[in-house]
């Protein structure tokens, strides 16, 4: 646009809005917000709320399906877990003696329908002196167990847990008296007790 025609245009909108009748929404006066009719602005263009109908995109086809086996297919990601040793220990046989947790390993792998074998163990359960690991036989008989039936293997070593507590703490022993402890109170949804559990201080020295 040429300068002189912007200049023209300019003057024709404020001699137009000198002559528009009523009050600009600036010039509204004080008033309590309670009780004040605010008015309702006339929408002349809005987007499409719907509802919408299937055939409007290609989004809704299928490009593959499966279909279902009657053999047992591995997943190693999300397969049903076998634990080989969970918050209490290995299975209730192997801690009332009635089979070795050799046995009990290999029972578990054996099943059909497992495909990871899984460690959930305590940090004491894998060191009880300092500088060195010392790892439960848990740890090789269920790799030697995983090898043969040729299973995954997964495990988690926990740093604290509730299901020990009281009669001894997730941390190794010989810890015990360099790390300081938090009692955090008995409160708990899970576990109806009546004693305080502790947590060990996360940012000592001697724990990390």
């Amino acid at each position: 646009m040429r300068r002189r025609e912007f200049v023209k245009a300019g003057f024709a909108l404020a001699a137009a809005s000198s002559v528009v009748p009523g009050r600009m929404w600036a010039d509204v006066p004080d008033h309590m917000w309670e009780g004040y009719n605010f008015g309702c602005p006339t929408v002349t263009s809005r987007l499409d709320q719907g509802p919408f109908g299937i055939s409007q995109d290609e989004g809704w086809f299928t490009i593959f399906a499966t279909q279902p086996s009657r053999h047992h297919i591995r997943n190693f990601g999300t397969g049903l877990v076998g634990y080989t040793w969970e918050e209490n220990g290995p299975s209730l046989t192997v801690q009332c003696g009635k089979e070795t947790l050799e046995q009990s390993v290999e029972k578990l792998a054996s099943l059909p329908f497992v495909d990871v074998l899984y460690i959930r163990c305590d940090w004491r359960d894998i060191q009880t002196s300092p500088g060195k690991l010392e790892l439960s036989p848990v740890w090789e008989a269920t790799f030697d167990a995983a090898k043969r039936h040729n299973l995954g293997v997964g495990f988690r070593i926990q740093l604290s847990s509730p299901n020990i507590q009281p009669q001894k703490l997730s941390l190794p022993d010989f810890l015990r008296e360099k790390v300081p402890m938090v009692n955090i109170g008995h409160k708990s949804k899970v576990h109806g007790v009546d004693f305080d559990f502790y947590e060990p201080r996360y940012d000592s020295p001697e724990f990390q």
